[in-house]
């Protein structure tokens, strides 16, 4: 197979010819469009394969700390991830990403899977390692077991506190294929983390990756298409070079090279160390990418060609506060409240689960013929209000439903229950409409059950830090205390067969400012 890494693109920029550059003029770029200056270099200089090795990690942290680079990316299945992630999360402002990891490259310094090894068997080498090289993933392992790792990896940093800033690829294993890619893509969407997504509309761009062996054709342009979240303008590594004065010019002549928009360069930075020597022949290249970035001339140079810096965390919160303004021009009342729910199609929901959702005359209808389901909005707020009507109808198997809130979609099962809050819609049990529900139990008590099968009624959430309340009818019915989900989708249930669910009029609004 002739996939080509990505630490090969640093050789390739792309070029322009007339076409490209009246197509230029009139589209904008990803920066732009985050509401970056127009004609700008904006770059993110990331940091790869912390946690790999002990000089890496501290090398990583001294750039960090010291504002020399924007972001870096933790190889969980490495022996200093845990070292890496407790940084993390002791440094909640840095922008510390997973750095998704399918091979073992080294001759050496090895490492396996963080899943459990009889879960991915096509993972795994027979050393019991992850494989060396990316067209032995290819043809060993299935999507399901790529997916199923990268969401153990994602799930590793979570569990020790920290949430990942953004998500990338070691080796670029996860565009190797098409079908790698778009479980890639998905998972970036279900946990709503930022992957690092290459805008391919440029046919420019799209021919240069083609040209380095990856498989862009129609079907992986159009996964990026439809991906949600933030796309990268270009993407591109620290050339190589013989001796540390020629690898900075290299690297100078890269970023003059750019075009405008947004890039994220990323290096391998370490510290210099017997260890280091012995688990790569790259340490030389190592060792001066973690010298030339803290180097004056670089950055002076930095300053001269008026470059823009960013990180993940900025990309998002511009991206959110563009989500918000388009929203709000297309459904917001003047109270600022933002339209859920087009009332035409499910544009800006993806589904779970069993059940069948459609748009029957201007209402979001959800059934189930086996099994539940759940459909979530793109959209994803902390602090929070949301709102809307809603009826439940009784098709003979006791109609149970909710909407949910700060929820996800839980990573050991995506299609089960959310992993968040939900404000119970429900008229045949004890915990009814009002009550608050976290997974798999009822958490705080409604005073009293208001509505009834076949009949519309409004329902609204206030939830802002640990605080959390729900009006149905208007009425205020539950008042309730806890910070377990600090942040995630609103969804809506469809619980069991024998039943509908309705909603309309769904609007929210983000209290986090």
């Amino acid at each position: 197979m002739a996939l080509i890494s990505l630490l090969s693109l640093s050789s390739c920029q792309p070029g322009t010819d007339k076409k490209a550059a009246e197509q230029e003029a009139t589209v904008q770029t990803q920066a732009e469009q985050l509401g970056f200056p127009a004609g700008k270099k904006v770059i993110i200089l990331h940091a790869d394969d912390a946690g790999m090795c002990r000089e890496a990690n501290e090398a990583v942290q001294y750039l960090l700390e010291h504002h020399y680079i924007q972001s870096t990316a933790v190889m969980a299945p490495c022996p200093f991830a845990d070292e890496m992630l407790a940084w993390a999360v002791a440094h909640p402002s840095y922008d510390v990403g997973m750095h998704l990891t399918l091979t073992s490259e080294w001759k050496t310094w090895r490492w396996g899977p963080v899943s459990n090894p009889d879960s991915v068997p096509g993972l795994i080498d027979p050393e019991g390692k992850l494989w060396h090289e990316v067209p032995e993933v290819v043809q060993h392992a299935t999507p399901d077991e790529v997916e199923r790792e990268i969401r153990a990896q994602i799930d590793k940093a979570i569990a020790q506190g920290h949430r990942p800033t953004h998500i990338d690829t070691h080796m670029g294993t996860l565009y190797a294929t098409p079908e790698f890619a778009q479980r890639f893509l998905k998972v970036a969407m279900d946990y709503r983390i930022p992957a690092n997504a290459i805008d391919l509309s440029d046919s420019v761009v799209a021919a240069l990756f083609r040209k380095e062996g990856y498989p862009i054709n129609n079907e992986m342009i159009g996964l990026l298409e439809h991906y949600t979240l933030p796309k990268l303008d270009f993407f591109t590594s620290a050339p190589h070079g013989n001796t540390y004065e020629e690898k900075k010019q290299n690297f100078m002549q890269l970023v003059k090279s750019l075009k405008p928009g947004l890039t994220e360069i990323i290096f391998h930075p370490s510290v210099e160390s017997e260890n280091l020597k012995s688990i790569t022949n790259s340490w030389q290249q190592r060792v001066w990418e973690y010298k030339m970035f803290s180097d004056p001339e670089m950055i002076q140079f930095f300053k001269d060609q008026g470059i823009i810096f960013t990180n993940w965390i900025e990309i998002m919160q511009r991206f959110g506060k563009s989500r918000k303004t388009a929203q709000s021009k297309a459904g917001a009342d003047p109270s600022g409240w933002i339209s859920l729910f087009n009332g035409q199609n499910l544009d800006g929901w993806f589904v779970r689960g069993d059940a069948t959702w459609k748009v029957v005359n201007g209402v979001l209808t959800g059934e189930t013929q086996d099994g539940q389901g759940h459909i979530y909005s793109d959209a994803v707020a902390g602090d929070l209000e949301v709102k809307g009507m809603f009826r439940l109808v009784n098709l003979g198997g006791g109609a149970n439903s909710g909407l949910y809130f700060r929820a996800n979609p839980p990573a050991d099962n995506p299609d089960g229950f959310p992993r968040g809050y939900e404000a119970q819609i429900c008229n045949n049990q004890k915990a009814f409409t009002g009550w608050l529900w976290k997974p798999g139990k009822p958490t705080g008590p409604a005073d009293t059950l208001l509505t009834k099968d076949g009949e519309w009624f409004p329902m609204r959430v206030w939830a802002v830090g640990d605080s959390i309340k729900i009006w149905v009818k208007n009425r205020l019915v539950m008042t309730y205390k806890d910070d377990e989900y600090k942040k995630g989708h609103f969804a809506i249930q469809c619980h069991n067969k024998g039943m509908r669910i309705e909603a309309k009029n769904l609007y929210y609004r983000d209290l986090s400012d």
